[in-house]
């Protein structure tokens, strides 16, 4: 047993214990503190026991979380290839730790409080408060119980406890706080040539011994990628829904209960004339009362028809409540008396009335067919879905289970796992097509594989029926590729020597003035760049300015430019300890020296204690989470 824990401690363990991180999740809580209870130690801490459901619980979160960053399903060398067994399990191995330590401490938590704070959980509320209703709804598709789910809260809620009573008042020194102060606000001034590969030169064509050395070196990059053949049969609402067979008294009664929707509203073609003061208004009035036009007190403040215009509008598209309310008052052609609005004073013109309209019924029935069937097919998929999956499991093909349910079925040629078909065209119209391709190619000819799911709003299953192997093209396939892509390469080439030369020249004594003229650049000058991205410079450009002190001199690649830089200008920061924008500083390290204290904490009890670990079980509980 001494030597079984002496291999561990050297192996195993001793990786879970540099995990920093791994520690901080357990002190201050994870998304994923769901499991099931079981029997069957993986692992023991002291006297306490990790059992091997709840491990299998914790790892196949993991890993459904870490399959859905990747677009792809893990499979378990995958899994173990990634560490995340070793992460999952050092994070309860930890979480045991300080588990048995809060017990020592004889530390709990009243049901009362327990309550308090998973009612304050936001997963749990709608509306801002507690919903029991959507708390079974998150358990049940996290698959725990409520039973489990209060049992390891109340374990979080008890070493976040032990946590702050331990390491509460970290803090880092203002000698040290001043070291990140200054690494994080210090600004330099930088003036700079940028050389955009655009700018190279005409590459002529390479000689035919070039073009081949290219060729050889770059091989893999020409190679024919594999392509796969595969049918797809497609379920989503729109494949089975059935306008024709909805009734028109359905379609009738459909029409009563939204008829609001097919009610055009009054609408009135406003038209405005502005003006600064009431007397100014009224004085335009008087005019049209003796007999000028509307049109004539438009010419006369050179107004356009496009000025005073706003078209067909119905009251509630009205900002200004006075003057909807003047214009729905007036007949058509008629103009208002003076309208105090909210930006002055109003003459306006009604100059057409377009009553309310209402569609009938027979001018909608066919739409109103086809959101009733869509209704309808939405709660059929389901029932289809299971359909398909009984004459899968009796046997049938997908060609054959497309004739019997009348679904689309799709034959695609070969095709490559980016979407791409042999003479080179592009196919973009597949369902859930990243994630199909993605699984076609993971899975082998005639294979059963799961069916893919489009959105949230069908299925989508397929077989792989023959599989092209990616293969070396030859030089003549492919010439017209090798030759843009050698001088794509030489212009790089070309314009990495032309920064290269011209830092020499900075570093030999000449100005960057005197350089830019000789060469035809243009100088340009960023000033109080920090440490991150400048709206100036790119990323790479910003890290060499700090690569060095003042009159440092550097070349950054971004993209197709290169830059040439010099740093003219050092400015260090103030330093105010009590300073705002040093709080999220001060924050993260006082957090970070917590984790550090823990994690020296939690190794010294894991000694202490003593640990064993069955690898027999974790290689098979971690075999089985695929």
């Amino acid at each position: 047993m001494m030597e079984f824990m002496r291999s561990m401690a050297s192996g195993f363990i001793a990786k879970i214990l540099m995990l920093l991180l791994v520690l901080s999740f357990a002190i201050w809580g994870i998304a994923d503190v769901f499991g099931r209870f079981g029997q069957s130690a993986i692992a023991t801490v002291g006297d306490t026991e990790i059992d091997a459901r709840d491990f299998q619980s914790e790892l196949l979160l993991e890993v459904n979380s870490l399959s859905s960053r990747l677009g792809q399903r893990l499979t378990a060398a995958q899994t173990q290839a990634f560490g995340v067994p070793n992460q999952v399990l050092g994070r309860m191995i930890n979480e045991a730790t300080l588990n048995d330590l809060a017990s020592t401490f004889n530390m709990g938590l009243s049901s009362t409080e327990l309550a308090k704070r998973i009612a304050e959980e936001p997963a749990f509320q709608t509306a801002g408060k507690f919903n029991r209703n959507q708390m079974a709804l998150v358990l049940r598709n996290a698959g725990t119980t409520e039973d489990r789910y209060v049992t390891n809260r109340e374990e979080l809620e008890i070493r976040r406890q032990l946590a702050q009573g331990l390491t509460g008042n970290s803090a880092i020194s203002n000698t040290a706080l001043k070291v990140f102060s200054d690494f994080s606000f210090e600004k330099r001034d930088v003036r700079y040539i940028a050389l955009k590969e655009a700018d190279v030169d005409t590459i002529e064509d390479p000689t035919d011994e070039a073009l081949k050395a290219y060729y050889e070196d770059n091989k893999v990059a020409f190679r024919a990628p594999e392509y796969r053949s595969f049918v797809v049969l497609k379920l989503e609402p729109g494949d089975i829904m059935d306008p024709s067979a909805v009734t028109d008294q359905d379609a009738k009664t459909y029409y009563e209960n939204v008829s609001n929707r097919f009610v055009q509203p009054e609408k009135r073609q406003m038209q405005q004339i502005l003006f600064g003061s009431k007397e100014d208004a009224q004085a335009a009035l008087d005019k049209i009362k003796a007999g000028a036009s509307f049109e004539d007190i438009m010419a006369e403040r050179n107004l356009s028809e496009s000025d005073v215009d706003f078209g067909l509008m119905a009251k509630s598209d009205i900002a200004d409540p006075a003057a909807a309310e003047a214009i729905f008052s007036l007949d058509e052609g008629a103009v208002s008396d003076v309208v105090e609005g909210q930006f002055g004073f109003l003459l306006l013109r009604n100059a057409k009335t377009v009553p309310t309209q209402t569609s009938p019924f027979e001018d909608v029935k066919d739409q109103l067919k086809a959101e009733i069937a869509g209704d309808r097919a939405n709660g059929e998929v389901m029932s289809m879905y299971y359909n398909v999956e009984d004459m899968r499991a009796g046997g049938s093909t997908l060609e054959e289970i497309s004739q019997k349910l009348n679904l689309p079925l799709r034959t695609v040629t070969p095709i490559s796992k980016a979407g791409d078909l042999e003479d080179g065209s592009k196919v973009t119209d597949l369902p859930e097509q990243e994630k199909l391709l993605t699984s076609v190619f993971d899975t082998d000819v005639d294979y059963e594989a799961d069916p893919v799911d489009i959105s949230n709003t069908g299925f989508a299953w397929f077989r792989v029926t023959n599989i092209v192997a990616s293969r070396d093209r030859a030089l003549d396939e492919v010439k017209d590729d090798v030759v843009k892509a050698w001088k794509e390469n030489e212009r790089t080439d070309r314009n990495a020597v032309l920064a290269g030369d011209i830092l020499k020249e900075l570093k030999a004594g000449k100005s960057l003035d005197a350089v830019a003229e000789e060469h035809g650049a243009t100088i340009a000058t960023a000033t109080d760049v920090t440490r991150q991205v400048h709206k100036d410079l790119p990323a790479s450009a910003v890290e060499q300015a700090f690569a060095g002190p003042l009159n440092h001199k550097a070349t950054a690649v971004d993209g197709e430019t290169q830059y040439v830089l010099e740093v003219v200008k050092v400015t260090d920061p103030d330093f105010n300890p009590d300073a705002l924008e040093l709080e999220s500083i001060k924050a993260r390290l006082n957090d970070n020296a917590s984790t550090d204290l823990l994690s020296q904490l939690s190794a010294a009890i894991l000694s202490n204690l003593g640990y064993t670990v069955n690898e027999a079980m974790l290689n098979q509980v971690v075999s089985a989470a695929r």
